[in-house]
């Protein structure tokens, strides 16, 4: 993807939905973007948050899209980092509000500045698409609560072997495990099958905690849940027949994103 180009999105195929997924829209799309950058003597993170705040999220506002999140990678692999979310109600509205954003005239203008610039406002940009689960067919925003800290969320990728494989944990989540997250304090955002992205196939989710202490207990609650430990050895749901790579990633939302 060319650096200097904030309104380019490339849907390589929907291999991993059927066209009557395509057609049932009342399950969300999520839309992650990744923005690589480098620590760097010309403040290249502030100015990209800075093109965020004062540019983009206006942008999304004039134009009807969200939810939206801004977050910053607090820890996971290649910081520094900045991870957009965005909410779609179907795979009609992706498009519209793709070309909505690159008719926004002052969007236009405000990009067009960034990239005429000397130094990029990023290293490398990447775009993920997902497909929401039925078992949480919607994101689901945190309720802001007057004077509590942002909150710390989780961003997971489970890959698999096979696209079968994906599936079948799909199954797990969408019958049981949502479920038992719920209960035990892992509050979904999401939970979406990949449709474009790196690293297929994979299926991703994002949850949030008051903290890293909520974290540890929610996870420890989980563990110790009968009904986890019911199902984790049910055949084809196990980790050696359905994940083979789980990775992590901590964020922080910036403070003007509207998820936090």
């Amino acid at each position: 993807m060319n650096r200097r180009s904030f309104l380019g999105a490339s849907a390589a195929g929907l291999a991993t939905s059927s066209a009557a997924d395509v057609r049932k829209e009342s399950n969300q799309y999520f839309e992650l973007r990744f923005f690589q950058l480098r620590n760097s003597k010309t403040d290249q993170q502030q100015r990209l948050v800075s093109l965020f705040e004062e540019h983009h999220l206006p942008m999304t506002k004039r134009n009807g899209f969200g939810p939206i999140g801004y977050f910053q990678v607090y820890l996971g692999a290649e910081m520094p980092k900045l991870v957009v979310v965005t909410a779609y109600r179907s795979w009609a509205e992706v498009a519209e509000k793709r070309d909505a954003a690159s008719a926004d005239e002052a969007w236009r203008k405000a990009v067009g500045a960034a990239g005429s610039e000397d130094y990029p406002h990023f290293d490398r940009a990447e775009t993920w698409l997902l497909k929401a689960f039925d078992a949480a067919p919607r994101l689901e925003e945190p309720a802001v609560e007057p004077g509590k800290g942002p909150r710390f969320f989780d961003l997971r990728t489970y890959e698999a072997e096979s696209f079968g494989d994906v599936g079948r944990k799909i199954d797990m989540f969408n019958q049981e495990e949502i479920k038992i997250f719920r209960r035990s304090g892992i509050n979904p955002v999401f939970f979406g099958q990949s449709i474009y992205g790196s690293r297929q196939p994979n299926l991703t989710y994002m949850v949030w905690y008051d903290d890293m202490r909520a974290r540890e207990e929610a996870w420890k609650t989980f563990l110790d849940d009968p009904d986890w430990k019911r199902i984790r050895n049910q055949p084809g749901w196990t980790n050696a027949e359905a994940v083979s790579n789980i990775s992590n990633t901590f964020l922080q939302p910036l403070p003007f994103s509207p998820i936090r």
